[in-house]
């Protein structure tokens, strides 16, 4: 009795040896852990996700991106941390809702 269970040991052993070497699936899971920055485009994901809408970048260089996007037809600045993705701003700049050229592109 006592040998099968060493021999039902060594085989568990030896499985767990087989199945703990790195992962052959093609995924990569990058944790922005080590001083990275998320990318400009990432920043504008965060922006819109925030309920902004037609996210436009204005300036990604440096520790702090901004951005320009509408919410409730009104234009804003959105100033957003490099190094995690925080908002850490948001200026209005324009107020809607006239018949005036308060849109660059001209497309509502």
């Amino acid at each position: 009795m006592f040998k099968k269970f060493m021999v039902a040991g060594a085989l568990s052993l030896g499985l767990l040896a087989v199945g703990s070497g790195p992962s052959q699936s093609g995924v990569n899971i990058d944790l922005g852990i080590g001083g990275g920055r998320i990318s400009c485009r990432q920043g504008a994901r965060i922006v819109s996700d925030a309920g902004f809408r037609r996210v436009r970048p204005l300036d990604c260089n440096g520790s702090e991106y901004s951005y320009r996007g509408f919410r409730r037809d009104n234009m804003f600045q959105i100033t957003v941390r490099s190094r995690n993705g925080r908002i850490t701003n948001v200026d209005r700049i324009h107020r809607g809702g006239g018949y005036g050229d308060d849109d660059e592109d001209g497309d509502y």
